[in-house]
């Protein structure tokens, strides 16, 4: 089966860039691995930072893969936090995947996970815009939010999930897509002047998750426009597309457009045609479903994103791994507490 490898040209991405380029801090597949390095200062400063993050339902998974991690071990985990077998075996991961020790677990307490307004999961975020379900309402949504409850959290962050990067949305377009100011949406110019008036607040951006079938051109665009803008811009990104797009040995996972089917206990999922596109997507490792992109059950997507989270929080607290380049300059009253 003979695919191509599609790349973004990213000269025609627009960008939105104020002042110039600063430092950037990067949580991705290959941050994983630092979990177990994070030293216990870090980790009880990355603790003590009051965070919220808003999602719609991967990012409940994502949240309850930090609660996972609560858990002195995986040892006296609950099963929901500790498969890694799949139901197609050559799907599975390695059982080290989801082991994990820490005298006291690693405490999330102070890091609320909302649901989006409308789509039920609690708690939702409460703000009067952004049912609609659009990326652009979204966006409202959380800069509300923000503007209405400046001084609840010292990191504040919100992802856009797979639904919003479906073939044939605008999320991506070079006129009227997130990284091309508006007057009729809201996009990344008002979440940079969001910034500009809470100075003394960090913000996360995200990449979006991906699905089996999103792997699609939009999520594509949009993601790899995500990193060229933080890469201009600065500041902190969980790459949860990067994170999600490969599989426990760093191998890249593409879309099911692959031509080859995906059969369980005998019944065929999906059997899609070649497109003759690689376009990245969510390791069958981390979703049971053929279109989908749930994670859990295996376990392992949402371990390895809580423990991505980690590192990134432990970045914000001030860590610096060996090898790694300078972090944006936390703000002066930031709840730092070592």
């Amino acid at each position: 089966m003979q695919r191509t490898l599609r790349i973004l040209a990213l000269a025609c991405v627009p960008l939105v860039v104020t002042g110039t380029a600063e430092a950037q801090v990067v949580a991705d597949h290959n941050s994983v691995a630092l979990f177990e390095q994070i030293p216990g200062e870090y980790l009880s400063a990355a603790a003590n930072l009051r965070m919220m993050f808003v999602d719609q339902s991967v990012g409940g998974n994502i949240s309850e893969g930090l609660t996972c991690l609560g858990y002195e071990s995986d040892t006296v985990a609950p099963s929901s936090c500790k498969s890694y077998t799949h139901v197609v075996p050559e799907f599975s991961s390695p059982p080290s995947e989801v082991t994990w020790s820490h005298p006291g677990g690693y405490n999330r307490s102070n890091w609320t996970y909302y649901g989006w307004p409308g789509n039920g999961i609690p708690p939702e975020l409460p703000c009067a815009s952004g049912a609609d379900g659009s990326w652009s309402g979204y966006v409202e949504c959380f800069i509300e939010y923000v503007d209405a409850n400046p001084s609840a959290y010292d990191v504040y962050g919100f992802q856009l999930s797979y639904l919003q990067v479906m073939p044939g949305t605008n999320i991506a377009s070079t006129t009227t897509g997130y990284f091309v100011p508006q007057t009729r949406a809201f996009d990344v110019a008002d979440v940079e002047a969001l910034e500009a008036r809470h100075p003394n607040r960090v913000f996360i951006n995200n990449t979006t998750s991906l699905a089996r079938s999103i792997g699609d051109e939009e999520a594509t665009d949009f993601n790899d426009q995500m990193r060229a803008y933080v890469r201009a811009h600065g500041g902190y990104l969980l790459d949860v597309a990067d994170i999600e797009s490969h599989d426990p040995w760093g191998q890249p996972c593409y879309d099911n457009r692959d031509g080859v089917p995906y059969i369980v206990n005998g019944v065929v999922m999906e059997n899609h045609p070649d497109d003759g596109l690689n376009l990245p997507a969510v390791c069958p490792q981390y979703t049971r479903e053929a279109e989908g992109g749930h994670l859990g059950n295996p376990d392992v997507g949402k371990i390895r994103l809580a423990k991505a989270f980690w590192v990134l929080m432990a970045r914000i607290a001030g860590w610096s791994p060996a090898g790694s380049t300078g972090a944006p300059a936390a703000p002066a009253n930031l709840r730092i507490i070592r």
